[in-house]
């Protein structure tokens, strides 16, 4: 039994891991730092958890390696520690290696003496003259893809515990979900002014209502056509909106009601004692899963086609 204490003693003094208040607090500048991006940079926001991490955590040395699949390789990003210079520009093949070994497995890995370990490359040490002795590795996703590997080397006080590693993986799943974030925030916006352009421009009128009947969006020809104001407010009921047309309105909320289109219709339109021939037609607007979403209708000023 005393054997087993000293023993255990030993491994205590070995692994420490990382103050619960100096974790918290590298979480709460994880997500500060998070809170305030803007655009999706990966090099300068995971150099950035990497300089966070390597305080908190209180280590000699720590890389950010990007992941190119086509070469099947991590190319190293960022490093700090000493000889950090000796790293950059190399590439890392993922058969080889304790981050290769994580970025090929996609699990994290966390390793007292990396020099028990087969998988450490130790020509790596011999180069730059630096001795690795304990290692902290974990993958960095962009939802279900790789995207790099974090690799934090030799604890100062004690090595690199598991909840460490807890800290760390912790602490790169927030940027990687604000990265995803804006990401498709910044392709939702261009899609949206693409085709925010797109009808703007068109020659014909457009309307669309949303499943509340709420009138959405209005181009510039419908407001001509229809004679509306510049001004008229949208996101209001279509018949509030539509009152001198109100079959117009009628035709977006029986589209909704009925989920029915229909195409090369027509209906006359008297205003201020003069009619109008409109043609139209009508289409179900669907979000990605195929839900409708709303109704739209697109027509014309035909009066002069027929006579």
């Amino acid at each position: 039994r005393p054997a087993r204490l000293l023993q255990e003693a030993q491994v205590s003094a070995a692994v420490k891991p990382t103050p619960a208040g100096a974790a918290l607090q590298a979480l709460y500048d994880v997500l500060d730092f998070c809170l305030q991006l803007r655009e999706p940079e990966e090099d300068k926001v995971w150099s950035r958890i990497v300089d966070k991490l390597s305080v908190a955590l209180d280590c000699e040395a720590a890389t950010y390696y990007s992941y190119l699949p086509s070469k099947k390789q991590l190319l190293p990003r960022y490093a700090i520690g000493p000889h950090a210079g000796d790293l950059k520009g190399t590439p890392v093949d993922i058969r080889t290696g304790l981050c290769g070994w994580v970025a090929q497995h996609r699990e994290p890995l966390l390793i007292e003496d990396v020099y028990q370990d087969d998988r450490f490359l130790r020509e790596v040490d011999q180069v730059t003259g630096f001795k690795t002795r304990d290692c902290l590795c974990v993958p960095l996703f962009d939802r279900l893809e790789l995207a790099g590997v974090i690799q934090l080397l030799n604890k100062r006080v004690g090595a690199f515990a598991p909840e460490d590693l807890k800290l760390v993986e912790a602490a790169c799943r927030i940027p990687a979900l604000v990265l995803r974030v804006i990401k498709l925030e910044a392709t939702v916006d261009k899609v949206t002014a693409r085709n925010a352009s797109i009808i703007e421009n068109l020659g014909g009128g457009f309307m669309a209502v949303d499943t509340h009947g709420r009138l959405i969006l209005c181009n510039p020809a419908a407001r001509r056509i229809l004679k509306l104001a510049p001004d008229m407010p949208l996101n209001v009921p279509a018949e509030q909106a539509l009152k001198h047309v109100s079959k117009v309105s009628d035709i977006l909320v029986d589209t909704l009601a009925a989920r029915k289109t229909v195409k090369r219709q027509e209906f006359e339109w008297t205003y201020r004692a003069e009619t109008r021939l409109l043609g139209y037609s009508t289409i179900l607007i669907q979000d990605p899963k195929g839900e409708i979403t709303g109704a739209g209708i697109t027509f014309q000023d035909i009066t002069q086609l027929k006579k």
